[in-house]
């Protein structure tokens, strides 16, 4: 912001408000009259088009229900006590004033009777158990908790964990009260009970809740005191009791889905196996010094219940439904899409009404099929056992004759089952990512950055411009219907049923600078163009080779190749880039040959025709290609030959319309794999003290990775720039144990980025300010313990001086803002730049436009700060950093440190490489080290 006076901020920032259309949202969505406007027509064709199986025209597309009104004002119960939370301070000056909404819905009040808490433990009495394990089913406890309200009564709020609420002094303190349940079936010759015993652990500190709240000047809701943390526990499990039991949901999940034809939609491209739900979410928080309800939409995709297993195995294959089981039942395919079964659950329909209703969980597969898997039977009449196998038992004992006896069986804990007598249950959520055309290939294009078509169609679905997402939020207010539960206003709790209106600021956009000279005020929307620019630091290439592997329908021929390559030239000519007159080494490669090989000799061919080493390699891949393809030319290139790669489409780069703009994304990848800078902002801090940028990122494996025995590692990535205006960057990655998000071993990773930072530069940085992903609340201080320490100590070791800022940057969060004093672009979304302070040194800020759907601001925490920095400082910061990211010509939703962190880590997947003792991470080739060759 610095040399920019306010007025020229504010009418910079009024002028791109001017460009977007007027728009404005009824006051029953913010409680306010500004902010974004759309016609009933344009949304009702919104709804159509995501696939709304209703004819409803409510003003947001997004339900066909009935839902009842929210009242404008909620009354204060007569055992609750108003909560006033005095207003916070912002830090921040730089920016025009503005006012958003906020999807938090406040707490108007808390208890003045006592609410007592409960210790709640059940267990299998020795009588019942039938395995020698006192532990009990969800389904147990489910029935449980419904018989024990003759032991706890009807104002009981049970966590489903080991903690309860309730206003009624059930015991004195200290005393327990234990109860004996029978459940369905239950008999003095076959018991089937389960024990529940309570314990009064004495009643909440409101009085000290209330302190902490009004003084806290932090924020979130996790404390390091007990009581206050249960507080915070017993608001969750009071205001998650009802929709817990009214809609589906998991234990312990925040998120709560219905089947209904207006929330759901089958993804034809699966088959018709998955569908997407859209829910809500819905958890106490403490942000913006307000108590709150913070309530969104979530999307997910599920099973479709009533389904075959036979015919999810079948998809999960990648085998058309058509066909036959006689042909593919026993063959390696079949079975790899079985065994991603493993680890869900599923239900039969061939016994009795009560064990049909039964989730069971499928732990295994069988080696063989029904007809050769056998087992010893007791036959009751005369006591003996027999073997038998499972074809013929299920003929003998329940009349049904397998169609598919040769099919693996599903193990559980309650026995073997064909997969044709199992059946997908309501409410089973589909934990793998969604992929491409098929659930097992992956398509090529995916790891392009681009998406398959299960992807495709639930992101249509799932994405709603931010007006209508704001309807979408209350009408899932309308469906909690916090006013009319009887438990909270006993407790004498209640919520607003309005938006928080919260003071924000709106920053300006910085200047950018390219060698063809600074662009002024262009980027102020979050997004610019190439037009008439060159980079401002442009690199040359000389020695270069093209690979072409055909595929698919469309082949290029020699002299269409030819023409690309002239194209190719001169888009990165026209940016500034050196490049050489004559064609590249050219290869037509085999994609069902070997791909090192072929690479190889690509590089071979190519420093023999220039007499220099190979400076860059282009590939051209069709969309369809396997993704194995795109692993071993990364893995190639990046860790034997050290050699930057572009790998390009060839339906789009060889397409006339929109091929000078894809080329000239292409030139921005090009230009930092080959070490040049394409444009910059300007810090004024870098200018007083030597910076350095560090990121730090871990991608763990996905829930279907982990039932892998053994499961694929974490991998971990730190990044660092390495010159004065921090945009270039080099990394280094690492692996390690599943699931671990610290990185274990940060100082060598360190220690490697600042010996390349002193080769470059001949000094050590004087300040760092690591920009870390993914900390949760609960993991802090566990991070500050080891990865900040770490670092201090690295330095130090180094006996260099440096002053530290540590900045946790989390985009996994269900804060979204809405425009309420100024308008906003035309999807309803706040304007890049809008900075919402959360506390001291923690604010929400969108640094992003979207291209649909409602922007997710990134919550950005500091956590410690030995350059003391401003609010205004930090801001600009992490705001302008995101225009700094190599690769668009947009601003992008987080820090550039943190996304090349998690690029990096994304990429170290494809370095492993199979040994004797198993899969081994691969260094990146040292050519590559002061290189961005993630890009």
């Amino acid at each position: 912001m610095s040399g920019h006076s306010d007025s020229r901020r504010t009418s910079d920032h009024d002028r791109y408000r001017e460009r977007s259309p007027a728009r404005d949202i009824s006051r029953d969505i913010y409680g306010g009259t500004r902010g974004y406007n759309r016609g009933d027509r344009q949304l009702a064709s919104h709804s159509n088009e995501r696939g709304n199986s209703t004819d409803s025209t409510h003003p947001s597309g997004a339900s066909a229900e009935r839902l009842p009104e929210l009242p404008s004002s909620v009354p204060i119960p007569k055992n609750g006590g108003v909560l006033r939370l005095e207003t916070r301070d912002h830090c921040g000056t730089v920016g025009s004033a503005i006012t958003v909404a906020v999807n938090h819905f406040a707490i108007q009040s808390l208890p003045i009777v006592k609410v007592y808490q409960f210790e709640v433990r059940l267990m299998v009495p020795a009588s019942s158990q039938r395995r020698g394990s006192d532990k009990v089913s969800a389904m147990q406890q489910a029935k449980a908790v419904l018989k024990a309200q003759r032991l706890w009564g009807n104002n009981f709020v049970f966590d489903n964990l080991s903690l309860g609420w309730s206003t009624d002094l059930l015991m004195p303190k200290g005393e327990s009260r234990t109860a004996f349940l029978d459940l369905d079936g239950h008999t003095a010759e076959k018991p089937n009970q389960i024990e529940v015993s309570i314990r009064n652990t004495g009643a909440l500190n409101i009085k000290k809740f209330v302190d902490y709240i009004t003084s806290s000047k932090t924020s979130g809701v996790h404390s390091s005191d007990p009581e206050i943390e249960d507080t915070f526990k017993a608001l969750n499990a009071i205001y998650r009791q009802d929709p817990a039991s009214r809609f589906i949901t998991r234990p312990k999940s925040t998120a709560f889905f219905i089947r209904a034809p207006s929330l759901s939609l089958t993804l034809q491209s699966t088959g018709g196996v998955l569908e997407a739900l859209r829910g809500a979410f819905q958890a106490v928080a403490y942000s913006f010094g307000h108590l709150s309800l913070n309530v969104d939409v979530v999307c997910s995709a599920f099973y479709v219940p009533n389904l075959q297993m036979i015919k999810v195995a079948k998809a999960m294959a990648g085998i058309s439904p058509r066909q036959g089981l006689d042909e593919i039942g026993s063959t390696s395919m079949f079975r790899a899409g079985c065994e991603r079964l493993i680890g869900m659950f599923f239900v039969v329909r061939h016994l009795n009404s009560v064990r049909n209703s039964k989730k069971m969980r499928v732990q295994r597969l069988s080696p063989s099929g029904a007809r050769d898997t056998s087992f010893e039977e007791l036959d009751r009449s005369t006591g003996r056992a027999g073997i038998t196998t499972v074809e013929s038992y299920f003929q003998r004992k329940y009349d049904i004759k397998l169609q598919y006896p040769n099919v693996p069986l599903l193990v559980s804990r309650d026995g073997m089952f064909p997969l044709e007598l199992c059946y997908t249950p309501e409410g089973e959520r589909y934990k793998e990512p969604l992929q491409g055309n098929t659930f097992f290939i992956i398509p090529f294009c995916t790891l392009l950055n681009e998406i398959g078509q299960e992807t495709a169609d639930f992101i249509k679905w799932a994405t709603s411009p931010a007006f209508v997402r704001a309807q979408q939020i209350i009408d899932n207010v309308k469906r909690f219907a916090w006013h009319t539960l009887s438990i909270p206003s006993s407790m004498g709790l209640s919520v607003s049923t309005s938006m928080l209106h919260i003071p924000g600021r709106a920053l300006l956009a910085p200047d950018l600078v390219y060698g063809s000279g600074i662009s002024r005020g262009e980027a102020s929307g979050g997004q610019w163009n190439l037009r008439g620019k060159q980079f401002l630091k442009a690199a040359r290439f000389k020695s270069w080779g093209l690979m072409y592997l055909p595929g698919g329908t469309r082949q290029a021929d020699d002299i269409t190749l030819q023409g690309f390559c002239k194209s190719l030239l001169n888009s990165l000519g026209i940016l500034g880039i050196g490049t050489p007159r004559g064609p590249p080494a050219f290869l037509r490669g085999n994609p069902q040959g070997d791909l090192k090989d072929a690479v190889t000799e690509l590089a071979r061919k190519t420093g023999g025709h220039f007499k220099a080493k190979p400076e860059i390699l282009f590939f051209l891949l069709h969309d369809k290609a396997n993704p194995q393809i795109y692993k071993v030319l990364k893995s190639v290139c990046e860790v034997e030959l050290g050699i930057p790669s572009q790998v390009m489409i060839v339906e789009k780069a060889l397409k006339d319309k929109g091929q000078m703009q894809y080329l000239g994304n292409v030139g921005l990848k090009v230009n930092c794999k080959l070490g040049g800078m394409n444009s910059k902002v300007e810090e004024p801090l870098f200018r007083q003290m030597r910076f350095m940028m560090l990121g730090g990122d871990s991608s763990h494996p996905s829930p279907a990775e982990l039932r892998r025995t053994p499961p694929p590692p974490t991998y971990c990535a730190l990044v660092a720039s390495y010159d004065s205006s921090c945009t270039m960057y080099s990394a280094v990655a690492t692996s390690q144990v599943s699931t671990v998000e610290l990185i274990g071993t940060f100082k060598p990773m360190l220690s490697e980025l600042l010996k390349r930072y002193k080769r470059r530069n001949d000094i050590l940085p004087e300040a760092v300010i690591y920009w870390r992903d993914g900390i949760s609340e609960s993991q802090v201080p566990e991070f500050m313990e080891k990865e900040v320490t770490d670092l201090k100590a690295t330095f130090r070791e180094l006996g260099q001086k440096v002053k530290i800022t540590i900045i946790n940057c989390v985009k996994r969060h269900h804060t979204r803002l809405f425009p309420h004093s100024e308008r906003g672009d035309k999807l309803g979304n706040v304007l890049p730049g809008t900075v919402v302070e959360n506390g001291k040194k923690d604010f929400f800020l969108v640094s992003q436009s979207a291209l649909q759907g409602t922007v997710r601001p990134c919550h950005y925490t500091v956590l410690l700060d030995e350059n003391e920095l401003s609010s205004d400082e930090i801001h600009r910061l992490a705001f302008h950093g995101t225009f700094a990211y190599g690769r668009a010509t947009r601003s992008v939703s987080i820090h550039p440190a943190v996304y090349y962190a998690d690029q990096v880590a994304e990429r170290a997947k494809l370095h492993v490489r199979g040994t004797e003792d198993g899969a081994e991470l691969k260094d990146v080739h040292d050519d590559l080290k002061y290189t961005m060759y993630w890009q």
